[in-house]
C-alpha cells in the first residue's frame, strides 16, 4: 500500500501492507470509520487496534477495566433449587 494511513487518535503510522483491507484483518486490527462533519460531508478515520478499543469503549460508556463474572442476586422468597428439579 503506497499511502499508509495514520491513526486519527495517536498518529501511529499503519504498518506496510499490500492493501488497506489487510489492516482491518485480525493480525493488524486497524479500523476505518466515517465521521460526519458540520458541513454534512464525511471524513474517513483510521484507528490502530489500541485506539479503536478506547474509542469503542468511550462510545459505549464503558471503562477499560477487566470484566468480572457477577452472579445475579436472588429474588426475595425464591430458591435456586427449584431450577434444578427434574
Amino acid at each position: 500500500m503506497s499511502d499508509r494511513p495514520n491513526c486519527v487518535d495517536c498518529a501511529a503510522i499503519a504498518p506496510e501492507t499490500n492493501t488497506s483491507h489487510t489492516l482491518i484483518s485480525a493480525s493488524f486490527g486497524w479500523r476505518l470509520t466515517r465521521k460526519q462533519l458540520k458541513d454534512g460531508s464525511y471524513r474517513a478515520e483510521w484507528r490502530c487496534a489500541n485506539c479503536w478499543r478506547k474509542h469503542k469503549e468511550a462510545a459505549q460508556g464503558t471503562e477499560s477495566v477487566p470484566k468480572q463474572a457477577v452472579a445475579a442476586p436472588a429474588r426475595a422468597g425464591t430458591t435456586t433449587a427449584r431450577w434444578f428439579k427434574r
